[in-house]
């Protein structure tokens, strides 16, 4: 950021004082007022913008169109990748986008392709989702975003083992004969004298 009182590179005379305006923009039918960062010559007048300057009016821009589009802000994607637990480098291994892809994603440098985005949320939303793409990875984040999860609700990511009972005795039962009545003579006709068998089980929750 240009630093207050520094010498203009114009007039080399003057001394720059920055200052933060609001500047309206618009963006795809919708407009706002961002934070517009530059400074001005105390002596000559002219206005002008160093590098940091420009960087973050840039990232403000980039930050709006975000919301525009409803794509995730570099602030909500920093902080749905903290709640994971993983940190830059371990994000851009699970997700891709190279090595240094979710440092510009979070300070609004470019903005992550709406497949990203998704995948993103979704992987926020189900644990399941993203342990597994980490898994794939080769990144192990059990103890970290997940260990709260567990913590706060175990009954719902941990498989509890449940004895299997199997009954397949039966008391001394026979069925019992029938007698089939039909136009003819009736006759007497036995049905199996198999035993009969009952089973229950129970299975563990998966």
């Amino acid at each position: 950021m240009t630093k207050q009182g520094e010498i203009c590179p114009i007039c080399g005379e003057g001394h720059l004082d920055h200052r933060v305006e609001k500047n309206e923009v618009e963006y795809n039918g919708h407009s706002a007022q961002l934070d517009c960062h530059f400074s001005v010559c105390d002596s000559c007048g002219s206005e002008q913008a160093s590098p940091i300057q420009i960087r973050n009016n840039k990232r403000a821009m980039m930050a709006f169109k975000k919301q525009v589009d409803g794509i995730l802000t570099g602030a909500e994607l920093k902080a749905l990748r903290q709640r994971m637990g993983i940190n830059q480098s371990e994000a851009a291994a699970i997700f891709g986008g190279g090595p240094v892809a979710f440092s510009k994603y979070e300070s609004d440098d470019v903005m992550q392709s709406e497949a990203m985005d998704k995948l993103l949320r979704v992987a926020g939303e189900f644990p399941d989702v993203l342990s597994s793409l980490a898994q794939k990875a080769g990144i192990d984040i059990l103890g970290q975003s997940q260990a709260a999860v567990l913590s706060s609700d175990p009954a719902k990511y941990v498989r509890f083992e449940l004895p299997i009972i199997i009954e397949t005795e039966a008391p001394d039962l026979k069925r019992p004969k029938l007698r089939l009545v039909h136009s003819s003579e009736p006759t007497m006709r036995p049905v199996s004298d198999e035993w009969v068998a009952v089973s229950s089980q129970r299975y563990a929750s998966c």
